[in-house]
């Protein structure tokens, strides 16, 4: 009898699961902070949902009473599956998943109502600080790390087979993928940040903000997180969001950021109780709802105080952070990367400058060059430069235009040799050119030795000719 209660229940949950548009439409998420404890608003009371324990429990003035329990994992599955629990919250409905594992559980609205397991599956591992959304009452999971490396899978839960199941996306999603932070922008449409880890993604070396289109399964680059363009770490905590409105503690310091306007304001007057709440203090997003919750100083003293507020009213009680939530490309680069762009830069500078000296003077050094030649070295000289690419001057070609065919062998080698000198001693003086004639042993006679203009300076030495 207590079974195929239990069995009716679960089929309930399902359909409030599946009923309508009501969950895509006006779900919040939050996120807790610590494994299998899970804490929601209800008739302007704070409930705890122990499901480790199997126990819900209400706080009353400063403790926790026990008030009611539901089934559960076991004690070992428990241990292993339930990790921090995502929290999303309809007008009628609570769903409950859990990072590091597939389990879900639903919850109808009411005081009365308790926690009942949807999911009917094993799926567990790399979906640590994975990113999770519903849409059109459907329950989405993306990426997210493990101990190797970090999950390319789009998957949803099905409630027909009441398990996780693989999508093939249409467009490209982001490789290496974890959230630090996600933010409704319109129906389906997510931005949303990752955070770099060189252990499991070492291609993932900034936090990278994207928008998720679910209905397609694409994503877009949108730039990079602003508060993590610094080089000192900081301390992220993901709270929730509503809307298009998320909460997050940066440095014991809570932020709401604005995915529409792409704005940042930082809460003033919170000294404590910043992140999730975690049984004693924090921040618990409910349906429209937020509520911080503050303990008492004095470790003697439980007093606990709750205020309940919209998102909204904790909008205007903020401040502009001066930052927006994320910037371009270009602005991320010059940003970061500020020094050495000035480095780059003056180093361009540096380098134009040189050219256009280089080139404006380069002509009357040439002209200079060729004139403290004589005759017959700047006939050789622009015989080479004339040369096709690949062809050399013999020893008799060059003794032909040195004009020294009636002289002995040895003045000929004498007088070859120092024209060829003086004109690269001068050239290497004079322009920086070493090597200006090349000497080079003949293919089939190493004793034969021919002669070019050295191919580095090729292309420069033709505009010698205009002064020969």
């Amino acid at each position: 009898m207590y079974m195929r209660l239990h069995f009716c229940l679960i089929l309930s949950a399902l359909a409030l699961f599946t009923d309508s548009n009501r969950l895509a439409a006006q779900t919040s998420l939050w996120v807790a902070p610590e494994n299998s404890v899970a804490y929601v608003l209800q008739e302007g009371e704070v409930v705890q949902y122990d499901f480790r324990q199997g126990t819900k429990s209400v706080l009353r003035q400063y403790l926790w009473v026990a008030v009611d329990s539901f089934p559960t994992l076991s004690d070992d599955d428990a241990l292993i599956r339930l990790g921090p629990p995502y929290v999303f919250t309809s007008e009628d409905t609570t769903l409950f998943t859990f990072a590091g594992s597939g389990v879900v559980f639903g919850m109808g609205s009411g005081p009365s109502k308790l926690p009942i397991r949807l999911d009917n599956t094993f799926y567990s591992g790399y979906n640590f600080d994975c990113f999770r959304a519903v849409y059109d009452r459907t329950l989405y999971s993306y990426g997210g790390s493990g101990f190797w490396s970090r999950s390319p899978a789009l998957i949803y839960f099905d409630t027909d087979l009441k398990e996780w199941e693989r999508i093939i996306p249409e467009g490209v999603l982001p490789e290496d993928f974890a959230m630090l932070w996600s933010v409704e922008k319109a129906p389906g449409v997510y931005i949303t940040s990752s955070f770099p880890d060189p252990d499991v993604a070492p291609n993932t070396t900034q936090h990278e903000v994207f928008q998720i289109n679910l209905a397609n399964g694409t994503s877009e680059f949108q730039g990079y997180f602003s508060l993590a363009l610094d080089d000192s770490p900081h301390e992220y905590n993901f709270i929730g969001h509503i809307g298009s409105r998320f909460l997050l503690e940066v440095d014991k310091r809570l932020y709401v950021g604005d995915v529409l306007e792409n704005e940042m304001r930082q809460v003033q007057g919170m000294i404590a109780g910043t992140g999730s709440f975690n049984g004693f203090e924090g921040v618990i997003i409910s349906g429209k709802n937020v509520a911080l919750i503050y303990s008492a100083s004095t470790m003697s003293n439980p007093s606990v105080r709750i205020r309940k507020l919209s998102l909204d009213e904790l909008w205007a009680q903020s401040v502009d952070s001066g930052q927006p939530i994320y910037v371009t490309r270009a602005k991320f680069l010059y940003t970061k990367y500020t020094t050495e762009f000035l480095v780059v830069l003056l180093a361009v500078l540096f380098l134009i400058t040189f050219l256009v000296r280089y080139n404006l003077a380069q002509p009357g050094i040439e002209r200079q060059f060729v004139q403290s030649l004589n005759a017959p070295e700047r006939r050789l000289l622009r015989f080479l430069i004339l040369l096709p690419v690949g062809q050399t001057a013999t020893i008799r070609d060059i003794d032909a235009i040195l004009d020294t065919a009636d002289k002995s062998w040895e003045n000929q080698r004498k007088i070859r040799s120092k024209s060829i000198q003086v004109i690269n001693s001068k050239s290497e003086q004079m322009m920086g050119y070493l090597d200006l004639i090349q000497r080079i042993p003949h293919p089939d006679d190493k004793r034969e030795r021919t002669y070019q203009i050295n191919p580095e300076h090729k292309t420069s030495a033709t505009t010698m000719l205009r002064y020969i």
